[in-house]
């Protein structure tokens, strides 16, 4: 895997195409014919009765999208793509919003609730607040239908759900939200008082940045979110008697290919000799699985004590695979402990974006199977490079759940290192 969509979704939502005007009736029409050639021609994800029910539908988007509106025709796409069910086949949100309104908060997912972690000044009292309703009607209907328009697991789904449920345009569109420019939000706040307010949404030709992004945003931020534009990082822990590496990214830095992090690690896990390690990879949305697999299949012997790996719905693709080929090397003394991963243990992956030639919208393709259950057995589809170093694990499910929480965000706290030293306490 080479794709990491933190980064794809940044980079795409501040593209030229942002600066164009919408598309014309002819230009949706032949955005669908570049669609069926390019994609629907090339993807293998799809199970023949999802083929199926993704052609059907664009068969008859075929015959309406000349009087549909831009963000109907959209939204719609976006949920043939999904009918793959399969988390790197996707229509990326953020291209998919790039020139729909917003209200002026940043939504976050914990667990199956929705926060604010951002606002603008005059709704900066809102940060910390669970949005409960929209325009009268509860959130989980909202969510619901937004997960129709992402692939993969719930948890995934709902890393691409924030853009919906901000944007009053899109919600409308769907027939959720009662105006196209404006909605009715009802929040808990942290203390637990109830507000209800109405926001005005405004179209932000800016880049629309990954919803993970805004964790970072703390002022007590705890050691894992800071320093957000530093993709490897380490420090000695001696809280549990050894050291935490983090990656947030499986692909080359600018400055600093990852293999020559990786290869220092291993000089100060040889001279600094901690007992223990925690390796955290709870926001690495993935990159190449080949440059991390031979130092995490060597980690076990450079490490006398336990092995601790943190992860949640945000490590996703080659970070899924790193995490697999760590538990397989290390077994028992391997820890997962946090949240379960982004994805399952089969996908698709490995294809390429095609960029909607009229629209803008940026959409990946997947065509190689990744099986992590059986190591590719029986499957002649499987990326070659997990063909010859295969991943065979039961589960990647944490033996110690530790999700983040709202509440242990906003003092600062880690649940996730927590459980660790509770974990070694004797």
């Amino acid at each position: 895997m080479r794709l990491r969509f933190a980064v794809l979704t940044l980079a795409f939502a501040n593209s030229a195409h942002a600066q164009g005007p919408l598309p014309s009736a002819e230009g949706r029409v032949a955005d669908l014919k570049f669609f069926r050639a390019e994609f629907m021609a090339k993807d293998r994800s799809y199970s023949a009765d999802a083929r199926k029910k993704a052609e059907d539908r664009l068969s008859k988007l075929e015959t309406e999208a000349a009087g549909m509106t831009q963000v109907a025709f959209d939204l719609e796409l976006a949920r043939i793509v999904a009918i793959a069910d399969n988390g790197h086949t996707a229509y990326f949100a953020s291209t998919r919003s790039w020139r729909k309104n917003r209200v002026p908060l940043r939504l976050v997912p914990f667990g199956e609730e929705f926060y604010v972690l951002h606002a603008d000044d005059a709704n900066r009292d809102l940060v910390g607040a669970r949005v409960d309703a929209i325009d009268d009607r509860s959130i989980g209907q909202f969510v619901a239908t937004a997960r129709m328009l992402s692939g993969g697991t719930s948890a995934w789904r709902d890393r691409s759900v924030p853009y919906f449920l901000e944007s009053p345009e899109q919600m409308y569109a769907l027939k959720q939200s009662k105006e196209p420019g404006q909605a009715t939000y009802r929040f808990t706040l942290p203390g637990g008082k109830k507000l209800e307010r109405r926001l005005v949404a405004s179209v932000d030709s800016a880049a629309n940045p990954w919803p993970g992004r805004w964790l970072y945003d703390q002022p007590n931020a705890v050691w894992a979110f800071q320093q957000q534009g530093t993709p490897f990082r380490w420090r000695d822990a001696p809280e549990i008697d050894g050291m935490v590496i983090e990656l947030r990214q499986t692909y080359n830095a600018p400055n600093l290919p990852i293999r020559v992090f990786l290869d220092s690690m291993r000089t100060q896990l040889t001279q600094k000799k901690p007992r223990n390690l925690v390796l955290d990879l709870r926001m690495n949305g993935g990159g190449d699985l080949n440059t991390t697999r031979d130092f995490l299949q060597a980690l076990p012997g450079l490490v006398p004590g336990r092995i601790f790996v943190l992860t949640s719905p945000w490590t996703f693709s080659a970070a899924i695979s790193s995490t697999g080929y760590l538990k397989q090397a290390g077994k028992d003394r391997v820890t997962i402990v946090g949240e379960m991963v982004g994805d399952r243990l089969e996908f698709f992956s490995e294809g390429r974006t095609i960029t909607l030639p009229n629209s803008g919208g940026i959409i990946l393709y997947a065509t190689e199977r990744h099986d992590y259950k059986t190591g590719c057995k029986g499957f002649t589809d499987c990326h070659g490079p997990v063909v010859r170093n295969p991943i065979a694990v039961p589960t990647l499910e944490p033996e110690i759940k530790a999700p983040w929480t709202i509440e242990s965000w906003l003092a600062g706290r880690d649940p996730g290192m927590a459980a660790v030293e509770k974990a070694l306490k004797p």
